[in-house]
C-alpha cells in the first residue's frame, strides 16, 4: 500500500505539477517505489510524454507541423519533472510492475529525444526485452513503422521519430535479430 506522499508524488507528475514534485522529494520522499498499475515514478512521467507527443503527432498527420519553439516550451515541465527524479536518485532502470514497458521504452515511444538522451546519459541498457521478447529499437521502430530499424523507410519518418531511432542506435542499442547473432 503506498503511502500519502507516495500518493501525492504520483498526482503531482500526472499533472505535471513540477512545485509539488520538487517539495516532496526535497522532503525526502524517496522515488524508488512502484504504483500497481502505472509502476515507478520515472515510468510514469515518461508514459505521461504521450500527452506532449500527441499534438505534434496530430499537427504532423494533419499537416500542420508544431513550429519547434513550441514544441520545446510545452516539453520543458516533462523534462524538469524527470531531471527531478534523476536528482532524487530515481533507479531509471525499473521496469513497470508487470515488467513490460521501462521508462526508456516510453520515452522512445512518445519520440522525446531529450528524455531518451537524459535515460541513455544514466547507463540505461537500450537492449532490455520487452514483453515480447523485442529489443526497445525493434519494438519502437514495429510501433512507429510496422518494421524493424533496418527496414525504415528513412524519407517517411517524422523528425523527432528519427532522431530518436538513431539516438538509440548510436548508444547501442540493436534489432532482437542482432541479439540472436
Amino acid at each position: 500500500m503506498l503511502t500519502t506522499q507516495q500518493l501525492e508524488l504520483i498526482q503531482a507528475i500526472e499533472q505535471l505539477d513540477l512545485a509539488s514534485v520538487k517539495a516532496l522529494l526535497a522532503e525526502g520522499l524517496d522515488p524508488n517505489f512502484l504504483e500497481p498499475e502505472k509502476g515507478p515514478p520515472i515510468s510514469i512521467i515518461c508514459d505521461v510524454l504521450f500527452q506532449w507527443w500527441q499534438p505534434i503527432y496530430d499537427g504532423y498527420e494533419a499537416g500542420q507541423p508544431i513550429p519547434e519553439a513550441e514544441k520545446q516550451q510545452s516539453l520543458l515541465v516533462y523534462l524538469d519533472i524527470i531531471d527531478a527524479l534523476i536528482a532524487a536518485n530515481a533507479n531509471v532502470h525499473l521496469w513497470d510492475s508487470e515488467e513490460f514497458f521501462g521508462p526508456l521504452w516510453d520515452a522512445a515511444s512518445a519520440a522525446c529525444v531529450p528524455a531518451v538522451q537524459r535515460l541513455l546519459a544514466q547507463n540505461v541498457n537500450p537492449n532490455t526485452l520487452d514483453d515480447e521478447g523485442m529489443t526497445v529499437l525493434s519494438s519502437i521502430s514495429q510501433l512507429m513503422y510496422e518494421c524493424d530499424f533496418d527496414e525504415i523507410d528513412w524519407d517517411e519518418t517524422w523528425p523527432e521519430e528519427k532522431q530518436t531511432l538513431q539516438l538509440l542506435r548510436e548508444h547501442g542499442a540493436k534489432m532482437t535479430k542482432e541479439l540472436d547473432l
